[in-house]
C-alpha cells in the first residue's frame, strides 16, 4: 500500500464516521434566564415585585445626624449628639378585598448622652382596603411646617382604624389601647381612646379637623389645622383645645411649669395646654432652600389656678445639599410664665439627613 492510498482510505474513514454522527439527534442546551427584579408602578414609584410573587415591596429610610441643646426654664443647661437610623419596608397587594397591606419601620438610636442606645417599633401594621391595625404614629403626630408648633399629647398607639380616603376627602375613627402612663396612671391594664379625622385637600387649599376621647380620663381634645398655598410659599395655621388633662393633650410634666412654693421645687403635676393658636410660613427662597418663620401662643391650665399663657417663636432654615440629602438648622426661644419657671428657655439643633 502506497502513501496516496492511505490517505484516500483515512479520508474515505472520516467521511463514513462524520456522516453516521450527522444522523444523531441534535440537542440544543437554552440559556438559563437571569431572574431580574420586575418594577412595580402599581402603587407608585419605588416598588418592585418580590420575585415569583404578585406583591409589591418598597425599601427606604433616612439616616440623621444631630447636634443639639438647651438652655433656661426649670432644666439644667445640656447639649446632646445623636444618630439615627431608620428603615421602612412596605408591601402591597391587590386583592378583591383591596389593597392588602404591610408596613414595617425601625428606628435605631445612638446618643452622645445619658440617654443611651436603643432600637425601637416606630410603626408596625397591617391593612385591607381601608381596615388597619396596629402600632401607628396617628394623625395626632402631624404637625405645621416649621419646628415650633406642640399641639398634641402622645401620638403612638396599639390601634385598629379604618380610614376612607378619595377625591382628595379623607375621613377615618381609631380605637387606641392607651398604656397606663398615657392616661396618667403607674401600673394597670391598657385604657380605650377614640380618635377621629376628617379632612379634605383641594389644588393649594386643605384643613384637617381631628378629635380624640380619653375614656379613662372622661376628657377629649380637638384639634383644627389649615394649609394654604400662598405667594413663594406654604401658610400653615392650627388650633388645638382640650377639656381636660388626658392622653391626647399637650401635657407639662418634663419641668416647664414648677411649685416654688416647696422648700425643692419640683414639677408641678397636672398642667395641660388648655388652648394652643400656631401658624407657619415656609418660604421657599430657591428650589433648594427655605426659610421657616413659626409662632405659638398656649393658655395652660393650672390646677387650682387662673391659666397661664406664654409664647413660643422660631426660625427653621432647611437646605437641599443634593436630592436626599439635606442640612437643616432649629432655633427656638419660649417665654415661660414667671411665676412656675426659673427662665425663658432656648434651644436649637443642626441636622443633616440622608433620605432614601
Amino acid at each position: 500500500m502506497n502513501l496516496k492510498s492511505l490517505f484516500l482510505g483515512s479520508a474515505a474513514a472520516l467521511a463514513a464516521t462524520t456522516g453516521a454522527q450527522a444522523a444523531d439527534p441534535v440537542v440544543v442546551i437554552e440559556p438559563v434566564q437571569n431572574n431580574y427584579v420586575e418594577v412595580c408602578d402599581t402603587f407608585g414609584a419605588g416598588y418592585f415585585y418580590i420575585p415569583g410573587t404578585e406583591t409589591c415591596l418598597d425599601i427606604g429610610g433616612y439616616i440623621r445626624f444631630q447636634v443639639e441643646g438647651s438652655n433656661g426654664g426649670n432644666v439644667a443647661d445640656t447639649w446632646n449628639v445623636f444618630t439615627r437610623a431608620q428603615l421602612n419596608i412596605s408591601s402591597k397587594t391587590d386583592s378583591e378585598l383591596g389593597t392588602v397591606t404591610g408596613l414595617i419601620s425601625l428606628r435605631s438610636e445612638a446618643h452622645s448622652n445619658d440617654t443611651g442606645n436603643r432600637t425601637y417599633i416606630n410603626e408596625a401594621y397591617l391593612g385591607v382596603g381601608g381596615f388597619q391595625a396596629g402600632r401607628f404614629l396617628s394623625y395626632w403626630d402631624e404637625g405645621l411646617v416649621g419646628e415650633i408648633d406642640d399641639l398634641a399629647g402622645n401620638t403612638r398607639f396599639n390601634t385598629i382604624r379604618y380610614v376612607f380616603a378619595g377625591d382628595g376627602f379623607v375621613a377615618g375613627l381609631a380605637l387606641d389601647a392607651l398604656e397606663p402612663d398615657q392616661v396618667g396612671i403607674d401600673k394597670d391594664i391598657p385604657k380605650l381612646g377614640v380618635s377621629g379625622r376628617v379632612g379634605f385637600q383641594a389644588g393649594g387649599v386643605g384643613a384637617k379637623l381631628d378629635a380624640a376621647y380619653d375614656t379613662y380620663n372622661e376628657e377629649a381634645s380637638f384639634r383644627l389645622m389649615t394649609s394654604l398655598a400662598l405667594g413663594p410659599g406654604q401658610l400653615d395655621l392650627g388650633a388645638n383645645y382640650s377639656t381636660g388633662w388626658n392622653a391626647y393633650s399637650n401635657n407639662f410634666e418634663d419641668g416647664e411649669f414648677f411649685d416654688y412654693s416647696l422648700t425643692t421645687p419640683t414639677t408641678l403635676p397636672g398642667v395641660y395646654a388648655e388652648w394652643a393658636l400656631a401658624a407657619g410660613y415656609q418660604l421657599d427662597v430657591t428650589e433648594k432652600f427655605s426659610v421657616t418663620p413659626a409662632y405659638q401662643w398656649t393658655s395652660a391650665n393650672v390646677p387650682g389656678q387662673d391659666n397661664e399663657d406664654f409664647w413660643s417663636a422660631g426660625v427653621l432654615f432647611d437646605y437641599t445639599i443634593v436630592d436626599g440629602l439635606s442640612a437643616k438648622l432649629n432655633v427656638g426661644y419660649t417665654d415661660l410664665p414667671d411665676s412656675y419657671s426659673d427662665d425663658d428657655y432656648w434651644s436649637g439643633w443642626f441636622r443633616l439627613q440622608r433620605d432614601f
